[in-house]
């Protein structure tokens, strides 16, 4: 399949549900870019690629660091799992579920 740049949907309060996507990897594409090269985040999802928004950059980057010390201290790992997308308040948002 392809790549999908992720539209989150609007919810109305924190009580509402925004985007459940069952993820099998969160990762950075060119994670070291040189002078005038972008990085951006994506998670995969049934062989599909989803371009996570820029206002989730450094939320995608903590939690990979994440997913890679559970890795390396044999701890249950964080993908695959679920994670809630959306925008409230105008904000961009992912939560773990």
């Amino acid at each position: 399949m392809g790549d999908i740049e992720l539209h989150p949907p609007c919810v109305a309060s924190e009580k509402h549900t925004g985007l459940v996507l069952d993820i099998d990897t969160l990762a950075l594409h060119n994670p070291l870019p040189l002078a005038g090269e972008d990085t951006h985040a994506y998670s995969c999802t049934d062989g599909t690629t989803y371009w996570l928004p820029a206002g989730l950059q450094d939320w995608a980057t903590t939690v990979i660091a994440a997913h890679h010390a559970h890795k390396a201290a044999g701890t249950p790992l964080m993908f695959p799992g679920q994670i809630e997308f959306g925008i409230l308040h105008g904000t961009v948002y992912a939560e773990l579920l």
